[in-house]
């Protein structure tokens, strides 16, 4: 089994990232009373995320944030991140559409059991794949 100190060098130093992001609208990521807490259930079940910007948001101000989210997506799903969408947020698509990347598979979740039904379901993205 080893010293001690060997296990606990390979615990500090596996890498615990699970390369799958969700792209948030910010009505799960700051929820009212009784509404889905989706950063909760994207905790829990090991999901990074990509808070998109308010959809109070003035087009002048949500259009550079998009494209900077768009961007980040680009850019992570070349290193095989995957990716799903949690929640709608008018000019997603366009943003995306501009960096050659498609909208990820969404749901807009009534509840947390239908959010975490969602990601259960997603395949393992590119970048968990063993190599060949």
């Amino acid at each position: 089994s080893g010293p001690a100190w060997s296990r606990s060098w390979s615990t500090a130093m596996r890498d615990e990232r699970s390369y799958r992001v969700a792209l948030v609208a910010d009505r799960y990521v700051n929820p009212q009373p009784g509404q889905v807490d989706g950063l909760a259930v994207l905790a829990a079940a090991g999901w990074g995320v990509m808070q998109l910007p308010d959809a109070g948001y003035p087009a002048e101000v949500a259009r550079p944030l998009l494209a900077e989210v768009a961007e980040q997506v680009e850019e992570f799903s070349r290193r095989g991140y995957g990716f799903v969408l949690v929640g709608e947020r008018d000019g997603l698509a366009e943003a995306l559409a501009h960096v050659g990347v498609g909208v990820p598979d969404g749901i807009a979740p009534a509840s947390a059991a239908e959010l975490r039904e969602f990601l259960a379901a997603q395949p393992a993205p590119p970048a968990t794949a063993a190599p060949q």
